[in-house]
C-alpha cells in the first residue's frame, strides 16, 4: 500500500479500532458498594462479624453502640485498617425527655472521631415532646460538630421520629446545616408509604447521608409484632425494590452509603448474605443501565 493511499484509509482504520474497542460487555457499570447491619451477626466474634462481611464482598458494617472497647475491637480489624470495610455509623438511642450523659455521648464521639463514623440517632421519647426533642438534637449536633462527627437521624416506627418526613420537619426546627437523616425502606413501608416513596425520596435526597435496603413483601399487616414480612433479604419478597426503591434514589442523586438491613432473619448469615449480595448486584447493574438508556433517550 503506497503512503498516499496509506494516509486516505487512516481515519476509517482508527474508526473501526475505536469501535472494535468499544464492546459493550467491557462497559459494564461497576457494581455499587453496599454494607451491612450486623444484626444475625451480633452473637459472633468482632473479627468473624468483620471477616464473613467482607469475604463476601460488602464494604462496610453498622451496629449499636457497643461501648469504646468493642467499637475499638471493629476499628482494629486488617480489613477496616486497609479501608474494604468501613464503620459508615453506630446508632445510638437518645432518650431526649430525660437528662442524658454529656459526658459519656463526649466520650463515644471521642471514639467515632478517628473512624469518621457517623452517630446515628434514634430519639426515644413521647412524640409530642418537640421542645425537648429539638433541644436535645441541637446538644447533640454541637458536641458532634466540635469532635468532626457527623449526626444522622434514624427514623424508626415506634420511635418519636418515625418516618423520614418527620426527619426532615424535626431537621427544619433543629436548624443545624450538618445535621442529616437516613430512610429505611422497613420504616417507610410501615409509615404507610409504599406508593409515595418516590415522591419521597426526592424531596428528602438532599438531606440523606445513609439508606438501608432489603426485600419485602408488598402487603403485609402494619400491626404486626414481627419483621419479617418487611424485611426480608434482599433476593425475596414482592416487592420491586430495584424500580420501586433503588432507581429512584440514583435519579435522585443520592450516592451515599446503602446499607443491607439485615433485623430478624433466620436463616443463616452465611447464607442471606451472601444470596443478598448477589440479588445486589444485579439490582445495582440493572439500575446504572436504566439511568444510562434514560439519559440516551433523553
Amino acid at each position: 500500500m503506497s503512503a498516499r493511499l496509506y494516509m486516505k484509509w487512516l481515519p476509517s482504520l482508527l474508526l473501526l479500532a475505536f469501535v472494535g474497542c468499544a464492546d459493550p460487555r467491557r462497559s459494564e457499570p461497576p457494581e455499587a458498594p453496599l454494607g451491612a447491619f450486623n444484626f444475625t451477626l451480633e452473637s459472633r466474634p468482632v473479627a468473624a462479624q468483620v471477616e464473613l462481611l467482607d469475604s463476601l464482598g460488602y464494604s462496610g458494617v453498622t451496629l449499636f453502640w457497643p461501648g469504646r472497647e468493642a467499637f475499638d475491637s471493629h476499628a482494629r480489624q486488617p480489613a477496616v485498617v486497609a479501608g474494604r470495610v468501613r464503620l459508615p455509623a453506630v446508632f445510638f438511642s437518645l432518650p431526649f425527655d430525660t437528662a442524658w450523659d454529656r459526658q459519656e455521648l463526649d466520650g463515644m464521639l471521642a471514639a467515632l472521631a478517628p473512624t469518621r463514623t457517623a452517630l446515628w440517632l434514634i430519639l426515644s421519647g413521647p412524640p409530642d415532646a418537640k421542645a425537648s426533642m429539638v433541644a436535645s438534637v441541637r446538644d447533640v449536633v454541637d458536641l458532634a460538630t466540635a469532635q468532626g462527627v457527623d449526626v444522622v437521624l434514624y427514623p424508626h416506627d415506634g420511635a418519636a421520629i418515625e418516618n423520614v418526613e418527620e426527619s426532615l420537619a424535626l431537621m427544619a426546627a433543629v436548624d443545624r446545616p450538618r445535621l442529616k437523616t437516613s430512610l429505611h425502606l422497613c420504616h417507610e413501608l410501615r409509615a404507610g408509604n409504599r406508593d409515595r416513596l418516590e415522591a419521597i425520596i426526592t424531596t428528602a435526597a438532599p438531606q440523606l447521608a445513609l439508606v438501608s435496603i432489603h426485600g419485602a413483601a408488598r402487603e403485609f399487616d402494619p400491626d404486626a409484632s414481627t419483621w419479617s414480612d418487611v424485611i426480608q433479604p434482599l433476593d425475596r419478597g414482592d416487592f420491586d425494590v430495584g424500580t420501586g426503591y433503588l432507581l429512584p434514589l440514583r435519579r435522585a442523586g443520592y450516592e451515599g452509603p446503602v446499607l443491607l438491613h439485615t433485623f430478624g432473619l433466620q436463616d443463616p448469615p452465611e447464607d442471606h448474605l451472601r444470596r443478598s449480595m448477589g440479588r445486589w448486584r444485579e439490582l445495582s447493574r440493572s439500575v446504572a443501565d436504566a439511568l444510562v438508556n434514560a439519559e440516551g433517550s433523553g
